[in-house]
């Protein structure tokens, strides 16, 4: 059937139809697509200023944090007290500088060759105050402690350095633990504190880059550049020319990198929020040293500035295409459909009209031939009777069938669930079948497990057994046909095996379709209304079982329905 149908010729008032869609589409993407190109082409000729506007006002934006951090710098040590005060954000040490001598801080660079030499009475100093606090003198403790950090800051140096920084730190840090302080001691503990940590820092920081830093304090004494960073080792450093302060004529002050990585991060990818379709990267030693801002030059950002619009077009585009596409497809469906259906309509009434036809053919004539009074012999009666009412039976089960199927269509099949032995009922079908099977030469083959139960309708399940055996021994001419009934582990497999023609496999999908017949040799050759396997699909599915199909020609068919435990 599939065969005759896609051989049927479609009309050519329709293919001129579906001819001027395509052609009306067509036109529509060709100008929808050069608008699209026209859209590029611009975006693409203002890619070169934008690039130019991000690349400037990135390094505008980060001129200016530059500015702020010299400001700051500057404004610190401007103040009489800065030696008091915490350094400015992102400062990790600060030295200032007059006429190319070091002023802040102040050192006692004596005994330099003593650096790391630590001499007894230092360790003893440590000693004094932590006999004091575990005789629990608090007050002498703390101004034991006053004592040797004032010492300290008012004449620091490098000699033992590390030491000092541990003996400060453990005595201060140790008294603030402590809660016999009142407020203002506590306050005063954490300035001096705070003021002892950043004198070690910038003293850690001098031993480490001491002739880098009296180089160029000297050079920027009388350099006329207002500021530049500078890095030594793995540190960057900020020079500042201080020419409009006296006694403050350079200063210099190690910056944190890490502190200012992020922050100018920050500030950049929001100044570069303007231009988030063009991608960019820093590249250099950000953010101090010698870096720039390189452009990716991939041309898919030319169009991500005019994203929006174009995505719109690209859609518009795209349904331009689509929309006719699948109104063709739906047009030729439905054309299609309406063919297929007549060609049902028309296989369905010739199919009835001769299955209908031939049993009524047959009982009209054995009832002529008894109304006609010839009949004298009570054997003949008999005999035309047992005609009669074996057509009569035929009849009767090919209506039957049509109102099953109608049912189950409309969904008005009424279905009494109930515990049913389907061992017992396949066995009950095959012997049903039998005396059909051998007046064929065919033997039934039964390989059934004994007790094997499922929930279903009693008389569903039993046509459902009834249609595949009968259609198994209909189509084969010679061997045997195998029912089988098993456990598996999906559930209870049944499938009939036959060795008949087979199917092809152009037309296995269509068989469980409603009145659908294979090929017209076969359906001149057998008897039947095409709904057997139409029932016995829906009848899986009310049961919620599958059923599949292995079959080719000459070799056979085999119909396997698993119920689910």
């Amino acid at each position: 059937m599939v065969r005759r149908i896609a051989s049927l010729a479609v009309p050519l008032k329709l293919l001129l139809f579906l001819a001027g869609i395509l052609l009306a589409t067509m036109a529509l993407a060709f100008i929808g697509y050069g608008r699209i190109k026209n859209e590029e082409w611009i975006a693409e000729k203002n890619y070169e200023s934008a690039k130019t506007n991000l690349k400037n006002s990135v390094m505008e934006t980060f001129k200016k944090e530059e500015e702020k951090l010299v400001e700051r710098v500057k404004i610190f040590v401007g103040n009489e007290d800065f030696l008091q005060d915490s350094l400015p954000a992102g400062i990790i040490s600060l030295y200032v500088f007059e006429d190319g001598t070091l002023r802040y801080p102040k050192l006692n660079e004596e005994n330099t060759d003593e650096i790391y030499l630590l001499e007894k009475k230092e360790a003893l100093a440590l000693k004094e105050f932590l006999d004091l606090q575990k005789a629990k003198m608090f007050a002498e403790a703390g101004e034991y402690a006053l004592q040797r950090v004032d010492s300290f800051l008012q004449s620091p140096s490098l000699v033992h350095l590390d030491w000092n920084g541990y003996f400060f730190e453990k005595m201060l840090n140790d008294i603030l633990s402590g809660e016999n302080l009142s407020k203002a001691e506590r306050e005063k503990f954490w300035k001096k504190l705070s003021e002892t940590e950043r004198l070690l820092q910038n003293l850690n920081t001098y031993r480490e880059h001491r002739d880098f830093l009296l180089a160029f304090g000297n050079y920027a004494s009388y350099s006329n550049e207002r500021y530049f960073f500078i890095k030594n080792k793995s540190d960057f450093f900020l020079v500042i020319s201080y020419l409009d302060i006296a006694l403050k004529n350079a200063i210099i002050a190690k910056v944190d990198s890490a502190y200012y990585t992020k922050k100018n991060s920050e500030l950049i990818k929001e100044t570069a929020k303007e231009w988030s379709y063009i991608p960019y990267f820093l590249s250099g030693e950000y953010p101090f040293g010698q870096w720039e801002i390189l452009i990716d030059e991939d041309k898919a950002s030319v169009r991500k500035e005019s994203k929006k619009w174009i995505n719109f077009l690209y859609l518009i585009l795209v349904f331009s295409l689509i929309i006719p596409v699948i109104g063709v497809v739906v047009v030729y469906r439905g054309f299609s459909q309406e063919r297929l259906l007549r060609f049902m309509k028309d296989n369905f009434l010739s199919t009835i009209s001769h299955e209908l036809k031939t049993p009524l053919t047959s009982i009209k004539m054995y009832s002529e031939l008894m109304n006609s009074g010839r009949m004298n012999k009570p054997e003949k009666i008999v005999s035309h009777t047992g005609v009669i009412l074996k057509e009569t039976s035929r009849l009767e089960s090919l209506i039957d069938a049509i109102l099953n199927y109608t049912r189950m269509e409309s969904g008005k099949q009424v279905f009494r669930w109930e515990t049913l032995n389907l061992s017992d009922c396949a066995n009950k079908v095959c012997d049903s079948l039998d005396v059909i099977a051998k007046s064929k030469g065919l033997e039934i083959k039964m390989e059934i497990e004994e007790n094997l139960n499922i929930t279903g309708d009693y008389s569903s399940i039993y046509s459902l057994i009834q249609n595949l055996v009968d259609n198994a021994i209909k189509y084969t001419a010679e061997g045997h046909v195998v029912v089988r009934l098993q456990a598996v582990s999906q559930g209870i497999s049944l499938s009939v095996e036959d060795t008949g023609k087979g199917i092809p496999a152009s037309e296995q999908k269509n068989i469980f379709e409603g009145f659908y017949r294979v090929g017209d040799e076969s359906t001149r050759e057998t008897k039947g209304s095409g709904l057997g396997l139409a029932i016995v699909k829906r009848t899986a599915d009310a049961h919620k079982a599958s059923i599949v199909l292995k079959s080719s020609p000459g070799k056979g068919s085999t119909f396997t329905v698993v119920f689910k435990s």
